[in-house]
């Protein structure tokens, strides 16, 4: 396949997957549209958290934008390519904000299986949007143990061991989640997906800096930036122990992590 017609099929591949998902998650919107416009106006709060994290999902989508600019503006695309690796994760993010937005504003309206089901479906998309940050970050580790393991120069069979490996840790992560019987037991599921993920990102990220990898970006912004943001995962449970399931927690919580992201992106930006 010539290099325009792959950048073709990549670019509407990717324009038909995104408005297929931003389609679903209308409909999501739509169906319950009275129940939202009845949250709004009865929950203290509400429309602060829905502006709150508007502002990050039109922060992502932006991100989205330069990422995958930046990927068509190359000569040649790769699956493997750092823009689209991380235009992916924040693409997942964003519509994972949009599902995390209807969940906060709707959380006293629907009964628990309800909340159960939107529970599991944000944890899938937290498991996904991580998914190509690891499978970034396997190249600086097997960069380092090419040298012991010689088929690792092979690109054609690294690419092949990361999609391998991020295959087994999805399926491995998904499990729990799936299997979860209640609202509690799903929610103390993710500090043991996420955290260890974000843990194994930022020192990816930092290996990149020390190695001098990964130079279309600044891996040493972005290290202190999912370090950072990876610090706003872990301490959200204390905080809301402080707070209380009260719309300011929420706020404050998407607040920092709009500060975090726009540090991101700074490392993101490279000319």
């Amino acid at each position: 396949m010539s290099t325009i017609n792959r950048s073709k099929l990549y670019k509407y591949s990717l324009i038909f997957c995104t408005l297929l998902v931003a389609i679903l998650v209308s409909l999501i919107y739509i169906l319950n549209f009275d129940l939202v416009i009845l949250a709004i106006e009865s929950y203290e709060g509400a429309l602060e958290i829905m502006i709150t994290i508007c502002i990050r999902i039109i922060l992502l989508f932006i991100m989205c934008l330069y990422l995958f600019g930046k990927w068509f503006k190359q000569e040649a695309q790769f699956l493997s390519d750092i823009p689209f690796l991380l235009g992916l994760f924040f693409l997942i993010l964003m519509f994972g904000k949009a599902l995390d937005l209807f969940h906060d504003i709707t959380y006293f309206t629907f009964n628990d299986d309800v909340v159960l089901v939107l529970l599991k479906v944000r944890f899938f998309t937290i498991i996904f949007e991580v998914a190509p940050l690891l499978y970034l970050g396997m190249e600086v580790i097997f960069f380092r143990l090419e040298d012991k393991y010689t088929k690792l120069k092979n690109k054609a069979y690294m690419n092949r061991l990361r999609t391998i490996l991020i295959a087994m840790i999805v399926i491995i992560e998904s499990i729990p989640v799936l299997i979860g019987p209640s609202v509690t037991i799903v929610t103390m599921i993710l500090p043991f997906i996420l955290i260890p993920s974000l843990i194994g990102i930022v020192y990816i990220f930092y290996m990149a800096y020390r190695l001098n990898r990964l130079t279309v970006i600044k891996p040493g912004i972005l290290t202190i930036g999912f370090f950072l943001y990876m610090l706003s995962s872990i301490f959200r449970p204390l905080l809301l122990n402080i707070i209380g399931e009260e719309a300011i927690y929420l706020v404050i919580v998407e607040t920092i992590d709009i500060i975090i992201f726009l540090i991101i992106f700074f490392g993101l930006y490279k000319k």
